[in-house]
């Protein structure tokens, strides 16, 4: 299941499938039905209107959900997690229902009534992720061998919320081993995962397409891997693979649809942090420690060059100098830049070359012109990273922590590629709202 272009593991798929149900359909009907047996009801446009905002206060539940991570399977599987995170979202209910009572009195009774609804609610809550938790797991059979087998392994381990086991594995030169098998599935297996495709041999091939056709669950590794890490393994791409992609599309109907969208959110983005802005700049002026915005030259769409406003972070110290990796001038971190930093504001100015059209709301990290030469030289598919604009936010800025080497890169682009290649406003969704996520906690800031 995918939302939003993201591959979710079946179980967290069910409990957003489940929660999403009953807190937007299911729960707001029980609350409103009941209005229709009264003698002297209200009006169907009152009803409608009282439906509306349930549906509304249920997707917002929805939403402290999931920053919470209580749909994610990594964090759910340790059980005190669990109550811990239904308890922190709960609190986070109630302090915004408290706060919006304040602010309308006429909500007070909704209050009370929401606190009797929460008990019924919370161990609900708890239970489907008891539930959810897996139990067997998935048998696979993995055929190849190399470094791709290896990082297919290593992934399948560091991925428990995908409920797979490594269970035999055949290595390209042992095929022979599959004819004992026989031509139907083999019951030992509940999926095949295949590495070294190109290096099968076509007896193999036909085994498994006989296995395919009787039932078995059978996938190459390069998409096991972007539909587990969400990002694209640049070792086993090839040019071939991205030109007959049905992806990989960067069409007009699709940059048209993406620019206004980035102008109309980056408009409503700019009133919304206004007086966020003034006030970071009135205490960076305040520091008498130089100019209140840096700028600094950054490769865009297509490698074309362009000049990135950002507020000033660092001591004015050799400020004109061309910056290196992201990590190498921490020393140089001021007190308010390391808080600016932490939380993402020193981005904000960015909005400017967003309505400018230098850059985009999603995409990957613009980075400096001599670094983009280097790791082009170093990186296969690195250019491919140009083929959209860079983004205030991306993939890769909320996957991966900043590169600070050619190695670090390399897997920032894959993240970046996946983006590249997966393309939509839905995605572009997606990870506005995980930006939000990673601002509000402040991870991964250098």
């Amino acid at each position: 299941m995918k939302i939003c272009g993201k591959a979710l593991p079946p179980r967290a798929a069910l409990l957003l499938t489940f929660d999403f149900t009953s807190l937007v359909f299911a729960i707001p009907l029980l609350f409103v039905i009941p209005e229709l047996a009264r003698p002297n009801h209200r009006t169907g446009s009152e009803l409608l209107v009282s439906l509306l905002r349930l549906m509304f206060a249920g997707l917002f539940c929805q939403a402290v959900f999931y920053y919470n991570e209580l749909y994610n399977l990594q964090v759910i599987r340790v059980r005190y997690a669990i109550l811990l995170g239904v308890l922190r979202a709960f609190g986070a209910l109630f302090l915004f229902l408290a706060i919006a009572s304040f602010i309308s009195p006429q909500l007070t009774p909704l209050l009370s009534r929401a606190i009797l609804f929460a008990l019924v609610l919370a161990p609900v809550i708890v239970i489907s992720r008891l539930l959810a938790l897996p139990r067997a797991r998935e048998r696979v059979l993995l055929i190849g061998s190399g470094e791709e087998s290896v990082q297919l392994q290593e992934t399948i381990l560091s991925c428990p919320e995908w409920n797979l086991e490594v269970v035999q594995i055949v290595p390209t030169n042992q095929t022979k081993l599959l004819s004992g098998f026989g031509p139907k599935k083999p019951t030992e297996f509940d999926r095949v995962i295949v590495a070294d495709t190109r290096r099968q041999e076509a007896g193999t091939l036909d085994r498994m397409l006989l296995w395919k056709m009787s039932g078995m669950p059978i996938e190459e590794a390069q998409l096991f891997f972007e539909r587990a890490m969400g990002r694209v393994r640049v070792d086993g791409l090839t040019i071939d693979q991205c030109i007959f992609s049905p992806n990989f599309n960067n069409g007009l109907v699709k940059r048209a649809a993406k620019r206004v969208f980035d102008l109309l959110a980056a408009m409503v983005l700019l009133v919304l942090t206004f007086p966020i802005m003034l006030v970071v700049a009135l205490v960076i002026l305040l520091e008498r420690d130089g100019s209140i915005l840096y700028m600094q030259e950054r490769s865009g769409l297509y490698g074309k060059a362009f000049r990135i406003v950002k507020f000033r972070t660092m001591t004015n110290l050799q400020a004109g100098k061309t910056g290196g990796w992201a990590g190498e001038e921490k020393h140089r971190i001021t007190r308010l830049g390391a808080v600016l930093r932490r939380y993402r504001l020193d981005e904000l100015p960015q909005i400017w070359n967003v309505l400018r059209g230098e850059m985009s709301l999603v995409g990957p990290r613009p980075e400096q012109p001599h670094l983009c030469d280097l790791l082009q030289g170093h990186i296969p598919f690195y250019q491919q990273r140009h083929s959209v604009p860079p983004g205030l936010t991306g993939w890769a800025q909320v996957k991966y922590h900043y590169g600070s080497s050619i190695e670090e890169s390399k897997r920032k682009l894959e993240y970046d590629l996946f983006y590249v290649k997966y393309l939509s406003l839905w995605l572009d969704c997606a990870i506005l709202i995980e930006t939000v996520k990673v601002v509000m906690v402040g991870r991964g800031a250098v």
